[in-house]
């Protein structure tokens, strides 16, 4: 059984990131792949300030055995200015040594709807750093796809599910 993390980032509860994450995972299980689900809503998190890693705290470290013991990681991306959140990026900074030559994914969120691009930002830096391999596609949310709390748009959920058959075939 292949064994992924799922981070979700957005820390605003009820998000339409969160929205998205959980219905990926759910998807996952389904399907039968082992999922770490880490919700940083949950977490202790510190911010990078140049320290070795084993000098944060256990939460942080905790992301980055995860990291480190998936075979692939699928990232909820809250688009902000046209890139990854400082949430996220931050984590990347602290963590990042557990990403080191994994499939990556990611599943993006944003306001509106021509912001699918931004996560080229977070695929470039994951492969110069750490030369992970990306995985497609990259499902895109936009706040239209929601309503009342749930995903309505069927294409997006036929990204999500072409997402873990591309999980699955790895």
């Amino acid at each position: 059984m292949k064994k992924i993390t799922v981070l979700q980032p957005s820390l605003r509860e009820g998000s339409h990131t969160d929205i998205v994450c959980k219905e990926f995972e759910a998807r996952c299980v389904s399907a039968g792949l082992e999922v770490n689900y880490i919700d940083l809503q949950n977490k202790e998190l510190q911010f990078c300030d140049g320290r070795n890693q084993e000098e944060y705290n256990a939460d942080m470290q905790g992301i980055t055995k995860a990291f480190a013991e998936s075979e692939a990681i699928v990232f909820g991306m809250p688009v902000y200015q046209y890139s990854m959140s400082g949430v996220l990026k931050n984590i990347l900074d602290v963590c990042g040594t557990g990403l080191k030559a994994k499939s990556i994914g990611a599943i993006v969120n944003a306001g509106w709807p021509n912001c699918y691009m931004a996560s080229r930002d977070l695929f470039d830096c994951l492969y110069y750093e750490y030369a992970c391999t990306n995985i497609a596609p990259t499902p895109y949310t936009w706040s239209m796809d929601f309503q009342d709390g749930k995903i309505v748009n069927e294409k997006c959920l036929n990204k999500l599910d072409e997402l873990v058959e591309t999980i699955i075939s790895l």
